[in-house]
């Protein structure tokens, strides 16, 4: 019974601290880009989410969550043919780290996703 009470008691505390772990290097990002058309948005990723949603604005909002993120390599770019977005999860280290990236582009704008992993959702 008390070794029983003991494992379970172990097994609480290291998914508390799981949690907390994963609370602490969560880090959120927000930029806005601002566009005219022509515009296409680059998104490359590695075991990424990535929603998309339309909007009638003259920007590109985006929002994303990383978790874990001592393990990403994350740049964003702009230029007259559009912006780019490239996350990626570095060895090693990256194995414990998952984003999600919340886009909301012109109804104007052309998409070009490459994710490998990841899913896509387009709102």
């Amino acid at each position: 019974m008390r070794g029983a009470l003991l494992r379970r008691g172990l097994g609480s505390a290291l998914s508390l601290g799981a949690e907390a772990a994963a609370a602490a290097t969560a880090k959120q990002l927000h930029q806005r880009f601002k566009v005219q058309p022509p515009l296409t948005v680059y998104v490359r990723g590695s075991h990424v989410s990535v929603r998309v949603q339309r909007a009638a604005a003259d920007s590109v909002i985006l929002d994303a969550d990383l978790h874990a993120h001592f393990g990403w390599e994350f740049v964003t770019d702009q230029d007259d043919a559009g912006v780019y977005i490239v996350a990626r999860r570095k060895p090693l280290v990256g194995a414990l780290s998952w984003a999600t990236l919340s886009l909301t582009v012109p109804f104007y704008a052309h998409l070009a996703l490459h994710l490998t992993p990841g899913s896509l959702h387009l709102a």
